[in-house]
């Protein structure tokens, strides 16, 4: 201390420059604020993972923001229409706004009914923003001056709006705070030290303090990524001031003593730092070490707080370095227009307070246990996370959330959103069955009002993609199906009696009978060619050419007779073929038809079997897929190849009856042909040679004909083998036709009773179908593999019904993707909601993990100060006692009086930090004096001790308590409840637990040793 005494001068100086320096270098925390937001859970909550995966699935930049407008006695056509021009305004200058993407009733009429409120007072539209690095209040005016034609009020609101008007709302409660605390400072050390000086110097060197720190922690802030939230700036001044006040309170008092005992100024310094000034460093020590150990916090609003370690460390140096600078330039002018050097007067309360404490140990520590257990045990911790609960009407961007809220529901827009993210796409009929069914358990759940999906894109679900509605159709296709089925069995059972009678083999016969006739007519030929040379040598006997004549014109007779036969068999028989193949061909195509409906219900069998989860001991379903199967293979034969097989030969069988007919007709020419020449030949041997000639031309004819008729019965018999065949399969295909039949019976029935059964199936071609894509194209991402559900919630989004509904949902999600192909997948729930849930879980895990990191820290700085055990322990509850009662204060006015649904979620938890953190300096100083009094017992020594510390003590208390209390004209909820915690905690410990419980405690030990011995 001598050294610094000695070296004050280049010390200032140094405090100075760094001062200047890092004040003029200093980033505007608030614009960083306002550009970062600040976030109140760790990147590996569950929200913010979802989050994520929603990011990666929005190609569009921005947040999601609302324009609100509002007219009480509902919005007119009139107002309708310039309401219109203006959005249509907006939509114009997108560009310039930063819009990327906008929903409004006017451009999307669909949208209207969840736009437009129901009492017609109320429209929204809502749109992302992408702020490009602009100033919200700059793009507000942009908004305004596009909306003032507007004829009804309107708000802008949404995540950025909200934000930045609470972050305004807070920086105006820290300037308001800093101001008042300033002022109250000044009056209370000037009533205090009935100085005008003290108080200024005091200010000044914690300005010093403040300014530094708050200077370092901005840099750390742009620079390295220090957390910032909206309580940062404030907690510095609160604390810095408050407890800088304290510790000054404490020295000058000190230094103003050993100046009233005779000593020089820099004795007197220097005994103030060994007495006072080793207090300050141990109560410094455990400011440090509660605020360090917001280092292990997950929430980085809680991280944030450890700013103060910066503060406090430089409070420290500024209270080693600059302020014996002080202390040695003014001296006792310090204390100017003072002439009373003499400390602190001995405070009369604390002096009759603590020794009725050591006179009553028991009675004493038995009526505060009485008061103050039932506190701590039936303490029930209810947070509020509602944002724009705690800036109310007073700003346009909650003004709107509330309209909403009353008009639609606050639910409506403050939705959660469902997500699921897949290393596969998601667009097809396993997944998308998966997805709806998700759908249905989240419906179902109470607190869920509205769920809207890829599946139901309208919250509602298409009818057109279940079984049940889809079954109606199947039955009656099958009930057709089954009827078409039963005719083709009918049909072919005709054909394939009619094949089995058909005596194929005559065909053959024909085929040799045609030879024969082929050589008769060619032995005619050649005798007809003889005799004819026998009339023309002139050698021939014509009785006997005559009789051979006669002979020949009845065969012919009887030929032409056969032939004709012949023809009108063959005619019989090519017509009942053509027939014959028309109705195979309708049966071979009604056969196929019948395959692919097999094919299909397949399908569909195989769908309900996956979603039906009684599916493989359902004994009914079960035979249903079987016989679906069997039928199925019975059919497998019946391809369009084997048809085209047998097409073909139909069509050489139907090419022999065109030839053999053809053949017909020739030779039924050539026989009448040579008919005409026999009766020339019969009338006179002289014209014989030429008819025998012409029938001899013709018989050639005839013997030509009856070639081709040959070839084209080959090509027939060919066929008809076929078509013996195709008998043969047609026997085996009736069989299964049959058992089709039956199965489709079976099928129908159970069809009928599955009718019930909600199962989604999607058919393929929805898939590809343009409306369906549009919502595909909503609710997944490009590449398909992510998909959202939107989730509407029955309750104000930050009550705890909600946080319950939000778990359920988590829940329902987990249960709902467990066991299927998208158990792998990553999912989970982003939302109003749900960050207020993990924030609730973060929080309360932050709040139990810090409270005993704390509670540690600070039984090790005493029982380094008090270097016994009891003692730091009985301190150490009397603070716990301190923090409980507070709370049950707070919740007493703010829950039960006022009816708030819960205390602002950072309430609880730097109440404790604050209030055990700084009430233990009150502690220490306590007990360094009292271990200044080794030569008395305990219950003197801490009556002593209360007596020469409790005015310091109370107005380090009326200082701290008033500096929180200037946070309550900032018109905020968080910092008046924060500031009456506080203030409740320290009256409790100073007036109660530190002058009466705590010297109770020491003198306990005692009395209970007496007490035991007079049983005895």
């Amino acid at each position: 201390m001598k050294t610094i005494i000695k070296r004050r001068w280049a010390i200032f100086v140094i405090w100075l420059i760094a001062t200047i320096l890092l004040t003029i270098i200093q980033p505007d925390i608030n614009a960083i604020l306002r550009q970062k937001g600040q976030e109140g859970t760790s990147s590996d909550s569950p929200s913010v993972i979802a989050g994520d995966i929603l990011a990666k699935m929005n190609t569009t930049e921005g947040t999601d923001n609302l324009i609100v407008f509002y007219d009480e006695d509902k919005i007119s056509e009139e107002e309708m229409q310039k309401i219109g021009d203006a959005v249509e305004s907006i939509r114009s200058s997108s560009k310039e706004l930063g819009i990327t993407e906008m929903i409004d009733p006017f451009s999307l009429p669909d949208a209207k009914s969840s736009l437009f409120s129901e009492d017609g007072t109320t429209l929204m539209v809502s749109y992302k923003l992408d702020k490009k690095g602009r100033e919200i209040d700059d793009i507000k005016t942009q908004f305004e001056n596009k909306l003032d034609s507007v004829p009804v009020e309107f708000y802008l609101s949404g995540e950025d709006f909200i934000n930045n008007d609470y972050l305004k709302a807070s920086q105006a409660g820290v300037e308001k705070s800093a101001a008042l605390t300033v002022i109250f400072i000044l009056v209370v050390l000037v009533i205090a030290f009935k100085s005008v000086v003290t108080p200024f110097i005091s200010l000044v060197a914690v300005a010093f303090s403040y300014l530094v720190s708050m200077g370092i922690a901005a840099q750390l802030i742009d620079k390295a990524g220090f957390p910032i939230t909206s309580l940062t700036q404030m907690l510095l001044v609160l604390i810095l001031f408050g407890i800088g006040t304290d510790y000054n309170i404490l020295l000058f008092n000190r230094f103003k003593e050993e100046l009233a005992n005779g000593k020089s100024v820099d004795d007197s310094i220097i005994n103030t730092y060994k007495t006072a000034g080793k207090t300050i460093a141990y109560s410094i020590l455990t400011v440090f070490i509660a605020f360090l150990a917001l280092v292990f916090s997950e929430s980085p609003i809680y991280q944030s707080g450890v700013v103060v370690v910066i503060g406090v460390t430089i409070l420290l140096i500024e209270i080693l370095t600059l302020t014996p600078f002080i202390m040695k330039v003014l001296g006792k002018k310090i204390f100017w227009p003072s002439k009373n050097v003499g400390g602190h007067k001995e405070n009369k309360f604390w002096e009759k307070t603590s020794s009725f404490g050591t006179k009553h140990p028991i009675l004493v520590t038995v009526i505060i246990l009485v008061l103050i257990l039932p506190m701590i045990l039936l303490h029930d911790e209810k947070l509020n996370f509602d944002t724009v609960g705690e800036l109310g009407d007073s700003y346009p961007s909650s003004k709107a959330i509330n309209l909403v809220a009353e008009h639609f529901g606050k639910g409506q827009a403050m939705p959660a959103t469902v997500v699921i993210e897949n290393d596969q796409p998601l667009n097809n009929n396993e997944s998308l069955a998966i997805i709806d069914n998700i759908t249905e358990r989240l419906k179902a759940l109470d607190g869920v009002k509205m769920v809207s999906s890829v599946t139901q894109p309208q919250g509602q679900p298409i009818e057109d993609f279940y079984v049940d509605s889809q079954m109606g159709s199947v039955t009656d296709g099958i009930s057709q199906t089954k009827v078409g089925v039963d005719q083709i069995y009918s049909g072919l059972s005709e054909a394939q009696k009619g094949l089995k009678s058909a005596d194929f083999s005559k065909a053959s016969q024909m085929v040799d009978g045609t030879e024969k006739l082929q050589a008769g007519v060619t032995a005619l030929a050649n005798g007809l060619k003889q005799i004819q040379a026998g009339i023309d040598d002139g050698t021939n006997n014509p009785q006997t050419i005559q009789n051979g004549l006669a002979a020949i014109e009845t065969n012919l007779s009887a030929m032409s007779n056969g032939v004709a036969i012949l023809a009108e068999n063959y005619g019989k028989l090519q017509a009942g073929y053509s027939e014959m193949g028309t109705h195979y061909q309708d049966a071979a195509n009604a056969l196929l038809a019948v395959k692919g409906a097999l094919i299909q219900m397949q399908s569909m069998t195989d769908a309900i079997g996956n979603s039906y989860e009684g599916s493989e001991t359902d004994s009914n379903f079960q035979a249903l897929k079987q016989t679906i199967d069997q039928l199925s293979t019975s059919l497998s034969q019946i391809t369009p190849e084997s048809i085209a097989v047998l097409n073909e030969n139909y069509n050489t069988a139907n090419a022999g009856f065109a030839t053999a007919n053809k053949s017909l007709a020739s030779m039924t020419d050539g026989l009448s042909q040579m008919a005409d020449g026999l009766k020339k030949l019969k009338n006179g041997l002289g014209q014989a040679s030429s008819g025998i000639d012409t029938i001899v031309t013709n018989m050639n004819a005839v013997n030509t004909g009856l070639s081709e008729m040959k070839a084209g019965q080959q090509q027939l018999v060919a066929g008809l083998n076929g078509f013996g065949e195709f008998g043969d399969k047609l026997t085996d295909v009736n069989d299964g036709l049959e058992e089709i039949s039956s199965g489709l019976d079976q099928t129908n029935g159970y069809l009928t009773q599955l009718n019930t059964n909600k199962t989604f199936f999607i058919p393929e071609e929805a898939l590809t179908n343009e409306e369906f894509k549009k919502s595909l194209d909503a609710f997944m991402s490009e590449d398909r593999q992510i998909t959202k559900l939107t989730v509407v919630l029955k309750d104000d989004p930050y009550s705890d019904a909600a946080l319950a509904t939000v778990s359920q949902i988590n829940d329902a999600l987990s249960n709902g993707l467990k066991g299927t192909q998208l158990s792998d997948a990553k999912s989970g729930t982003v939302g109003t909601s749900a960050t207020t849930n993990d924030m609730n879980d973060v929080l309360s895990r932050d709040l139990n993990r810090t409270t005993v990191i704390v509670i540690i820290g600070v039984l090790l700085v005493l029982f380094l100060v008090i270097r016994s055990f009891w003692t730091p322990v009985f301190i150490t509850a009397s603070l716990i006692g301190a923090y409980y009662t507070a709370m049950f204060i707070i919740n007493f006015i703010f829950l039960d009086i006022l009816g708030y649904a819960g205390i602002s979620s950072f309430v609880p938890f730097f109440s404790f930090i604050i209030i055990v953190a700084l009430g233990v300096d009150y502690s220490i100083f306590l007990m360094m004096r009292f271990k200044e009094y080794p030569e008395l017992t305990a219950k003197e020594a801490i009556v002593l001790a209360s007596k020469h510390t409790g005015g310091v003590i109370i107005s380090a208390v009326i200082i701290l308590g008033g500096t929180f209390a200037t946070l309550m004209p900032a018109g905020i909820v968080l910092l008046t409840e924060l500031a009456i915690a506080v203030i409740t905690g320290l009256i409790v410990l100073c007036f109660i637990l530190l002058p009466l419980f705590v010297p109770a405690l020491i003198a306990l030990p005692e009395a209970l040793k007496k007490l035991v011995s007079k049983e005895k």
